[in-house]
């Protein structure tokens, strides 16, 4: 073999690496996250009926008043559109320890077309909120995440709580404050009466945690969710089933398993170049 097929195999084998790590479907993916906050007002992206694969609608969109719109092709209120994010899908705790809600997501290796409305559970890892767990539905996607994986949950008041929410309700001390948003408990009194809720469990559930790493996994959609934001995935029916016969959702992968799964690629990879090696 010449040295440049050589390097190509090299090359070759060092772009599988990372892949090794990728589940064949959303299905049976789950892995580790990191996590932020956001609120914008604007049309989320799973809003738009080209953006995944739904039952019926895609997520539900309001019009500037807050009542429920049936045209999913409006544009977004962030620019020149008329629709944007509806005010109850915001996050709620049912105790001390678990809470539903809603994310802008971005999982690595995967698109947006497999994420969209699809439901996930959490268990946060660190911080304040460590061994809390939240069942959250995708409504949003987060590009701003590169090469990670990486769940945006929408909380009134978060970090992103941009011009739109002005435009939608009117200007206001906490509307328009690009990147900064709600900082104390206290602020949340400023929103508006729909949004209050969602702000205060920032504070009072989430312990106003600072961006807590998650394991997650994908999970069969409860009507607790799908009822507020009126998506349901094409594939929601045969996740369901699949589940079932399985009796269980495939879990995280352990750091163990993912060490020991690249150990084995890698002695392949050194024992395929040294093969080459002795052939040169």
């Amino acid at each position: 073999m010449s040295l440049s097929n050589f390097l190509s195999l090299s090359v070759l084998l060092t772009g599988l690496a990372p892949r090794a790590a990728f589940a064949a479907d959303m299905n049976s993916a789950s892995g580790v996250a990191r996590t932020s906050l956001y609120w914008d007002c604007c049309k989320a992206s799973c809003s738009w009926a080209d953006h995944g694969s739904f039952v019926g609608n895609p997520v539900q969109v309001c019009a500037i008043n807050g009542t429920r719109l049936t045209d999913y092709n409006l544009g977004t209120g962030c620019s020149d559109g008329e629709s944007f994010a509806c005010q109850d899908q915001i996050p709620w705790a049912v105790n001390d320890t678990f809470s539903y809600g809603f994310v802008g997501a971005y999982i690595n290796g995967f698109l947006e077309r497999t994420w969209c409305c699809g439901c996930y559970e959490f268990e946060f890892t660190d911080g304040p909120v460590k061994g809390k767990k939240m069942v959250v539905q995708s409504s949003n996607s987060n590009y701003d995440a590169v090469g990670y994986s990486q769940f945006n949950l929408g909380i009134p008041g978060g970090y992103d709580y941009a011009s739109a929410c002005a435009k939608q309700f009117g200007p206001a001390e906490i509307f328009g404050k690009e990147n900064n948003g709600v900082l104390t408990r206290d602020q949340c009194d400023l929103l508006p009466d729909t949004l209050k809720p969602g702000c205060y469990w920032r504070f009072d559930w989430f312990m106003d945690a600072q961006k807590p790493n998650v394991t997650w996994k994908r999970v069969p959609c409860p009507s607790e969710l799908t009822d507020i934001s009126g998506c349901v995935r094409a594939d929601e029916a045969q996740f369901i089933a699949t589940a079932e016969t399985n009796d269980t959702v495939a879990p995280p992968p352990s750091a163990a398993s993912t060490v020991g799964s690249l150990s084995a690629f890698y002695t392949f990879a050194l024992a395929a170049v040294l093969g080459v090696l002795v052939s040169l």
